[in-house]
């Protein structure tokens, strides 16, 4: 019998989480799965990427600044009503907030209720300003049958939060290494000077992504040593406080801001190794595409890439502040060799974390009782 399932969100932009829920999406069998995926808003850098077979439900053309502060505020039965007009097995929220009170607000007893937290509530409750507080937001995961968290700091956090008595429990996310070769065989040429030692980090432009502080650790480590290159893909709201930073430390010349890249897969490829100075990290799914392609990794110890890298053991991990990254940089430019060692282990630590693994466990839970 196929079963029918739905997902949740609130809208399909670039974003590891979005991506993530392409790649199940790409992974579930169609002939076993009739697959809707219900956004609040339309649009999105990702929405031409759903499969064909997807059938995908909008409610609002696009997003108005503050439209969160007045959603909140209105039933979500009236919104799951509006957007959820069949009856589904499986009904799955993959995002915190307006998500998950949607389909705690089913009107189907019979179909089984997951919500997917991709975050660390404890550093950023995101999803707080749809429930308005911590005790409305308990009473509604409380009408899910489980819970799925993507690493055990990510699950500790929410069971400190939450306090909730709906069974928790972790599925790392993946990657889809078929995904990653296509990508790179893609006619797509970019020229990195293979004399430079290539540092490479990508993230959204934000405060909590800590690229400030790579910035000016990376200043330190050039002063060392000007074969240093820093290669930043991202964008977000302090794109031109960093590039202004670059600037202020004349290191402008040898730090490129490459912007949001569907196929950031080659730069990394050409890179010397991936650094990740994120100030916090429910996991890290970039971590993951770095190994695989066989790069050293150096990450602040931030919560999900100390689990990626086993502390330490596949990859460089060191305190999680300016001081801490600046004493990376430093050791890479005096001695970067001692780095690339990890490019002995590191593609076999991201066969740990394939697609297959982490769709057993997927399928698993959509098909159990």
């Amino acid at each position: 019998m196929i079963k029918k399932v739905v997902f949740v969100l609130d809208r399909m932009v670039m974003g590891g989480v979005e991506i993530l829920l392409l790649d199940i999406l790409n992974s579930l069998d169609p002939q076993k799965y009739n697959i809707t995926v219900v956004t609040l808003f339309d649009g999105g850098e990702l929405k031409h990427e759903l499969p064909k077979m997807v059938k995908h439900v909008f409610l609002f053309k696009k997003q108005y600044k503050g439209i969160y502060r007045v959603l909140r505020f209105i039933s979500p039965r009236f919104f799951y009503n509006k957007l959820i007009n069949e009856e589904y097995d499986v009904e799955i929220s993959f995002k915190t907030g307006m998500p998950e009170k949607i389909v705690a607000a089913s009107r189907n007893p019979q179909s089984k209720k997951i919500a997917w937290i991709h975050g660390d509530m404890e550093f950023q409750n995101y999803g707080l300003e749809s429930h308005v507080t911590t005790k409305k937001q308990t009473e509604c995961y409380n009408k899910f049958d489980r819970i799925i968290t993507v690493s055990e700091k990510c699950k500790n956090a929410f069971l400190n939060v939450t306090k909730t008595e709906t069974s928790v429990e972790k599925i790392y996310n993946a990657i889809k290494p078929e995904k990653i070769v296509k990508k790179l065989n893609e006619d797509q040429s970019i020229s990195m000077d293979k004399n430079m030692i290539n540092l490479i980090t990508i993230a959204r432009l934000h405060k909590d992504k800590g690229i400030d502080r790579l910035i000016r650790a990376f200043s330190k480590g050039y002063k060392n040593n000007n074969k240093l290159r820093l290669y930043i893909i991202g964008d977000g709201p302090e794109e031109n406080n960093l590039k202004k930073l670059t600037q202020e430390l004349k290191i402008n010349s040898a730090v490129y801001f490459l912007g949001k890249q569907l196929n950031p897969y080659i730069y990394l490829s050409e890179s010397s190794i991936y650094i990740h100075p994120s100030i916090n990290e429910s996991f890290g799914i970039v971590l993951l595409e770095a190994l695989y392609l066989g790069l050293p990794v150096v990450s602040t110890k931030c919560g999900g890439p100390e689990e990626i890298l086993d502390h330490g053991k596949y990859g460089l991990l060191v305190e999680n502040s300016q001081e801490g990254l600046n004493e990376a940089l430093i050791k890479i430019a005096e001695n970067h060799e001692q780095i690339l060692k990890f490019k002995n282990v590191s593609k076999l630590r991201a066969n740990e974390f394939v697609m297959n693994v982490m769709m057993a466990q997927v399928i698993g839970l959509i098909n159990d009782k």
